[in-house]
């Protein structure tokens, strides 16, 4: 239990490290509402929740292994990442007054697409759970550990959705809304070239 606990830490620190993930979020929550939010968040549970399961049936390592596809794969998220960034930098705050946050994408399948089209979490699951199918033998303990990295990332993008949707945080959110959107499409423009880098 002691090894699971220090695996689930691990999990956390990564899903607090500010990125794709936390940027989507805060934009989707500022534009649309709590329950925006929490669509985008599942979105990006589910996609997370495929990451591990490709990586348990060996799949993960298959794309790892064959140049072409892993290269499909990034370019495609590089791309969506860019497109979002653009999205988001030529939007006018003043275009999202009503709660329409399906102006441009069902916020869970923009929370999905961003991180299903990011290979390096799909190689990071691979060395994760290969050495954990070798060296836990319990099948409850297994799925545990499978679990527990889309668990601790819903239930961390959960929490800043709260944060963010509380009235306080909210209004001052709302008064730098266009040059908060505009910070979030530049810095998804640059994780996509630094995604499609490699």
């Amino acid at each position: 239990m002691t090894e699971w606990l220090i695996f689930a830490g691990i999990m956390l620190l990564g899903a607090m490290l500010p990125g794709a993930n936390t940027a989507i979020i805060l934009r989707n929550t500022l534009q649309g509402s709590l329950s925006t939010g929490f669509m985008t968040a599942l979105g990006l549970a589910t996609a997370l929740a495929i990451h591990v399961f490709l990586s348990v049936i060996g799949l993960a390592a298959i794309i790892e292994q064959t140049p072409a596809l892993y290269s499909a794969i990034r370019w495609l998220g590089s791309a969506y990442l860019i497109y979002l960034g653009i999205v988001y930098l030529i939007t006018r705050a003043a275009d999202h007054t009503e709660e329409t946050p399906n102006n441009h994408h069902h916020p869970f399948i923009a929370g999905m697409m961003v991180s299903l089209f990011n290979p390096k979490i799909l190689i990071m699951f691979v060395a994760i759970f290969s050495h954990i199918v070798e060296d836990v033998s319990n099948l409850w303990m297994q799925l545990l550990y499978c679990a527990t990295p889309v668990l601790v990332e819903f239930s961390w993008l959960s929490a800043l959705i709260l944060l963010l949707t509380r009235p306080s945080v909210q209004a001052t959110l709302q008064r730098l809304r266009s040059k908060i959107e505009r910070v979030i499409g530049g810095g998804l423009i640059l994780l996509g070239i630094k995604l499609g880098l490699g």
